[in-house]
């Protein structure tokens, strides 16, 4: 039964995706003689197959579903690793899918789990995932929904997929690295085949763990001559207790000076350096061994170091001190840029002042500001700028900038949640699509903020984020207070934006005539105040409008004036996004040649420039108009790029990629897994276009009946929303149906 079951399973991945003709299955299976009833056996033999393989029956055959390859996140293996055999011998011999190894702050839990699990890699063959949750970093830790994510993702998986869901038949080893108790059992496989590896600094006592000790002296030795530590070392290694952190920055410390001195220099601070009682003191003494050996300005450098909430530090933020921290191991360089380790960033962070966190803090906020202003965009900025910002000398300049410091900004905000840093972030992160991190840095300062319109700031980049991911009741929210608030203190400008962005949310809701009415208050705002390089984006959405009431001509000649203001004023991201949604209008117009060159120019300049939402709607709406031509396979190009560029970021994206998609499978499943997630996130649009599509669906596979019931489905929510375009599009379809 075996070997027919692999003959099945080699039949089908010969042909991966596609469907495989029973009688070609029953020949490979049952080469000289097949059963009596071979339908039915080969039914049972699939079954069985089923248990480890997602394996799919269609009209003609079996079709079996590839899976995505396998992921192995796991760091590079230390290769001066030294001893752990006792250790490593009591892994081996836990029986249990669930291991931790706990232990002091510097012992090597890390290293001996990353040795354990490069070990077991054969044994799980689909895969190997890892996580730094930085449960004790100084920085945010990370969250259960972040780490969930990214192991989804690595999976093959989206943003509503579930992580166990994917296991599922799979044999995976998951690293939980720095783990704190709350966080970790969410993270657990909990699946048949799978296992986990955690490390912790606390004991884990509802899991097999093996507590980690110090090393003893033979390991201490061949560690210390691995850093070509020479000489005898006998009271080194006593003196530093074995502790593996303690012997790095001893050998650190070592390089190009006397041994006897170093040796004689540690005994008077053994006390202090090597009484350990706890894990804080044990990192405080090694740490300060190596930080009294340090020249007086690089240690005021390195506590300096310490208030960067971010993963690393820009080489501008620091003095020519850096240096010399980097010889003494206490600093990594990657090139421009310098990273502390996780307890020596705490180490640095509990010696930084005040004093220093807001001189990092003014640092950032200065150059954001500086940066923000060369951007070029046609965002209004939502708040004043600092005084004394930072120039950047050109556009290209101010985006490497952000770029390079983008992680590190968003942590600073969460740090020291403040509106005036979200408000010079807050354009670079609408350009490049980092939605999710910029609706993180919002929340955070809203909550803080107590001044009227700094509230109203935070709550204009809520507004839309909001309704990006389906949350558009909040977003109306949102953007009423904040045009309440701007419309009290007479800032018209900031108005415009929130009326612009409420604008939005209903036409995506379908509410037609109340996006008309607040469009329309934005637009004569962005006129009285002569915002004249703010009237591309509203003129625009106006087209996209009149699009969506059947207006074709006047929606044309809406984006036509939107791109003309837009490439007269230099704003390249306006006329990226114009392209685009001109490409839509010429489509529906039939006007396919020119639509096509429409969506080529605006995906051109969306590449060049780093507009990462722009090139996301236009590829999908790319994606539809070469599937209307027949050009089926550029098509799910496209749709697949525009799916793998918006990420966590985007779900309006996600869900109208998705939508293409299911077409071009010829997927009634996937209709209606669309559907489903556009009427819950009330992308009305979205919703009647599945709608329209799974009725053509039935139509071709012969229910016409059902067919007919969906398009008048499709119709009644159209219509209801005042979509008149929609509506006459599904009216067409079902007309054709006999």
């Amino acid at each position: 039964m075996a070997d027919r079951l692999q003959a099945l399973r080699d039949a089908l991945a010969a042909r991966p995706g596609e469907p495989v003709p029973f009688d070609e299955l029953v020949a490979a299976v049952w080469p000289d003689e097949p059963p009596m009833h071979p339908r039915g056996a080969l039914r049972t033999l699939v079954s069985r197959l089923r248990a480890t393989d997602q394996v799919i029956t269609e009209p003609t055959g079996y079709r079996l579903v590839p899976r995505p390859p396998a992921p192995c996140q796991l760091p590079a293996d230390l290769p001066d690793f030294v001893g752990r055999k006792e250790e490593i011998t009591r892994l081996e011999l836990i029986n249990s899918p669930v291991r931790a190894i706990t232990g002091l702050p510097g012992v090597g839990k890390t290293v001996l789990a990353v040795r354990e699990a490069h070990r077991l890699r054969e044994r799980f063959p689909d895969g190997q995932l890892y996580v730094n949750l930085r449960g004790y970093s100084s920085g945010p830790s990370m969250t259960v929904e972040q780490a969930l994510a990214r192991f989804v993702k690595a999976l093959g998986g989206g943003p509503d997929d579930d992580y166990r869901e994917l296991l599922r038949n799979r044999r995976v080893l998951v690293v939980l690295d720095n783990a704190t108790a709350e966080v970790i059992t969410p993270l657990l496989p909990n699946t048949p085949g799978c296992a986990a590896l955690i490390t912790s600094r606390s004991d884990l006592p509802k899991f097999a763990q093996v507590k980690l000790g110090v090393l003893n002296d033979q390991e201490a030795r061949e560690l210390l001559k691995g850093m070509r530590v020479d000489g005898d070392t006998t009271e080194l290694i006593e003196l530093c207790a074995r502790l593996p952190l303690a012997l790095r920055i001893a050998g650190a410390n070592l390089a190009g000076r006397h041994l006897p001195d170093y040796v004689e220099e540690l005994r008077e601070h053994r006390l202090a350096a090597l009484e350990i009682e706890d894990d804080d003191t044990a990192v405080q003494a090694t740490f300060d061994l190596s930080y009294r050996k340090l020249s007086p300005q690089a240690r005021r450098t390195f506590d300096f170091l310490g208030a960067v909430p971010g993963p690393d530090i820009p080489r501008g933020l620091v003095d020519k001190a850096i240096d010399e921290l980097v010889v003494a191991n206490l600093v990594q360089r990657n090139d421009d840029r310098f990273q502390l380790h996780d307890l020596l960033r705490l180490y640095a962070r509990a010696r930084a002042t005040d004093e220093d966190r807001r001189a990092v803090f003014d640092w950032y906020v200065r150059r954001a500001d500086g940066a923000d202003a060369q951007l070029g965009i046609g965002f209004t900025r939502v708040l004043p700028p600092v005084e004394h910002p930072v120039p950047f000398a050109s556009r290209d300049e101010a985006v490497a900038w952000f770029e390079a410091e983008r992680a590190n900004l968003v942590a600073l905000a969460q740090e020291h949640p403040d509106a005036g840093l979200v408000a010079g972030v807050r354009g670079h992160l609408l350009l490049t699509g980092h939605f999710a991190d910029l609706r993180t840095i919002a929340r955070a300062a809203l909550a803080v903020e107590r001044t009227g319109q700094r509230m109203a700031a935070m709550r204009v980049c809520l507004g839309y984020l909001d309704y990006r991911f389906g949350e558009h009741r909040s977003a109306i929210r949102h953007c009423e207070q904040a045009i309440a608030e701007f419309h009290a203190a007479g800032r018209q400008a900031e108005e415009s934006v929130a009326l612009n962005i409420l604008a939005g949310a209903y036409h995506d809701l379908g509410e037609l005539d109340r996006a008309r009415e607040h469009l329309t208050a934005a637009i004569d705002l962005y006129i009285a105040n002569d915002l004249r390089s703010h009237l591309p984006g509203g003129l625009g959405n106006l087209g996209l409008l009149e699009l969506e009431l059947g207006r074709l001509s006047s929606s044309e000649d809406a984006l036509r004036r939107s791109l003309a203001l837009a490439e007269e004023i230099g704003d390249q991201h306006r006329v990226a996004l114009g392209l685009g949604n001109l490409g839509t209008v010429l489509a529906a117009r039939g006007k396919d040649p020119e639509a096509e060159e429409a969506f080529l120019q605006s995906l051109e300049l969306a590449q060049r420039h780093g507009f990462r939402p722009t090139e996301m709607s236009a590829r999908v709406e790319y994606a539809e108009f070469l599937t209307g031509v027949g050009r089926l396979e550029e098509a799910r190009e496209n749709a697949d790029r525009a799916l793998e560029l918006a990420g966590d970021d985007d779900l309006f994206i996600t869900v109208d990629a998705q939508l293409v998609l299911a077409g071009l499978n010829r997927s009634l499943a996937e209709f209606d897994e669309v559907v489903h997630r556009a009427t819950e996130a009330e992308f009305r649009i979205i919703e009647v276009r599945a709608l329209a599509g799974k009725a053509a669906l039935l139509h071709e596979n012969g229910d016409t009946e059902a067919a007919k019931a969906l398009c008048d489905k499709a119709i009644e929510r159209a219509e209801a929303a005042g979509l008149s375009y929609r509506a006459d599009l599904v009216r067409e379809l079902r007309s054709g149906m006999s």
